[in-house]
């Protein structure tokens, strides 16, 4: 009887330590009302709860060999963002606190029309499913060979 007992104790501890790191590996999602443009890449957002928080858009970087390529990219976000509402499906938290996250704005992927456009390049070393960086590297091709953006 004992041996029963102890079994059932150690299933349920099991099934509980799953259920926990399962919840800890999926994506949290959060929205908020955008207050500042950082940078091309880079936003702040104000939350329901009153918090403000940074966001970088993952899968995307905005090359810093040109000031005035990073002006563009930054201008293109603000009027794109300005003001708006943002949903941003996130896994993960850079070392200083910043949000990784998928961003989007009236339904679009926000990072995917920053490529199309030829405002930035597809960063691999951001979590991205395959999936998503297969059509992000598709755009960034499509915008370079177009000529658009960063490759004019």
């Amino acid at each position: 009887m004992r041996h029963t007992q102890l079994f059932q104790i150690l299933l349920i501890c099991a099934c509980w330590m799953i259920s926990v790191i399962g919840q800890s590996s999926h994506a949290a999602t959060i929205q908020g009302q955008v207050t500042g443009v950082e940078s091309g890449e880079l936003i702040q957002i104000k939350t329901s709860d009153g918090r403000y928080r940074q966001v970088k858009l993952a899968g995307i970087q905005i090359p810093r060999h040109s000031r005035i390529w990073t002006a563009n990219a930054k201008r293109h976000l603000a009027m794109r963002l300005a003001g708006g509402i943002v949903t941003v499906d996130y896994q993960k938290l850079t070392a200083k606190g910043v949000i990784l996250g998928l961003v989007r704005h009236g339904g679009a992927d926000v990072a995917l029309q920053m490529l199309k456009a030829g405002l930035a390049r597809v960063s691999i070393e951001d979590p991205l499913n395959p999936q998503t960086l297969r059509v992000y590297q598709t755009y960034e091709t499509r915008a370079r060979n177009r000529g658009m953006g960063l490759w004019h």
